[in-house]
């Protein structure tokens, strides 16, 4: 039997490089798996696989995969080189240790990130707060942006609601905010989780927390020193988790009540640290107490979970939020700090 007329053999069948025939597209899907560096290093699997990295949509750059910082710059830069400017869904760097960027390498990758057209940022700073270029957000498609370890000034918030107008998720872990207002009427989610701030970046003259978003959806404030939130109108707030610090102490005459401008969320969770001082309950303990005094029937709230600022006393408080929840199936009570969440349905 001539030689190409003969059956494949099953050791050759074994052998055969499947995933190098298939299309760009489903190579692409497959390198979005992985970071930035092992999709590089795919180039020295065979011609075929030479330059498909180099068309990712989906970058992500991880710090802890390299030993030093020149080599960490060094592989950014030419990474960025060869992909060119092509269309990015998203794009991730996380730095570690002593693997980091400073602040102008670092606005220069928000710079091309966003001159490709990306649909999600993620930046995440271990090493040192990141003072990014406020001017280099501007984009029509940016949707997404995760921080963490960024300094967020008013500047900052004012530029990037102005100039992300598509911007609909916004996630701040561990930042620096300083920043007094939060205006956007395109924004759905926005979860704040600030680090503890100096005692001297605070500034007796510093505003409340102003979030003025009606179509957002779901919203998440924890330690947030210094901070106290005036929610001006979430009117379509389905989800809220809030946890406030002490410091977080607004005026009893505040025009806006937290509890009251969450009348329409279908889940809830309000919560204070623990406080061992012989004045609790505290001043914040007050000021929830307040603002459930002006609230208005929660006629869509179906679970909701409190912490000891609730159960203080004589249940008050936590019998006027049951009262004014009238289709509520389930309550958690998040009572001390190491104890258990107990839940009644």
């Amino acid at each position: 039997m001539s030689n190409k007329h003969r059956r494949t053999t099953a050791l050759e069948a074994s052998t055969c490089d499947v995933i190098s025939s298939l299309p760009d597209e489903l190579l692409h899907h497959i390198l979005s798996f992985t970071t930035a560096r092992e999709a590089v290093q795919t180039c020295v699997l065979s011609m075929r696989w030479l330059h498909v990295w180099q068309l990712l949509r989906r970058l992500s750059i991880e710090g802890h995969e390299f030993t030093s910082k020149i080599g960490f710059m060094e592989f950014m830069d030419n990474l960025l080189l060869r992909c060119g400017c092509i269309p990015l869904d998203s794009f991730r760097w996380a730095t570690t240790g002593s693997v980091y960027l400073n602040d102008d390498r670092a606005s220069l990758c928000v710079s091309y990130a966003l001159c490709c057209n990306v649909h999600e940022l993620e930046i995440v700073e271990h090493h040192h707060l990141l003072n990014l270029d406020h001017s280099y957000f501007t984009s029509a498609h940016l949707r997404i942006l995760n921080l963490s370890g960024v300094s967020i000034t008013d500047i900052f918030i004012e530029r990037l609601f102005s100039g992300c107008p598509a911007l609909e998720d916004l996630v701040m872990v561990d930042c620096h905010v300083l920043a007094a207002k939060f205006s956007s009427t395109t924004l759905k989610n926005l979860n704040i989780t600030s680090r503890s701030l100096n005692v001297y970046d605070y500034d007796d003259d510093f505003e409340d927390l102003v979030i003025d978003a009606p179509n957002l959806i779901s919203l998440h404030l924890e330690d947030l020193p210094f901070l106290a939130p005036c929610l001006v109108n979430v009117s379509s707030l389905v989800t809220a988790y809030i946890s406030l610090e002490e410091e977080s102490s607004s005026n009893f005459d505040a025009k806006y009540s937290i509890v009251g401008a969450l009348s329409n969320a279908t889940k809830l969770k309000l919560l204070s640290p623990v406080d061992n001082c012989d004045d609790y309950p505290s001043l914040l303990n007050k000021m929830l107490n307040r603002d459930l005094q002006r609230s208005q029937t929660l006629n869509n709230l179906k679970k909701l979970s409190v912490g000891d600022w609730c159960v203080d006393g004589d249940l008050h408080a936590l019998i006027h939020l049951l009262g004014c929840s009238p289709i509520i199936q389930k309550l958690t009570l998040c009572l001390g700090l190491f104890s258990p969440d107990w839940s009644f349905s």
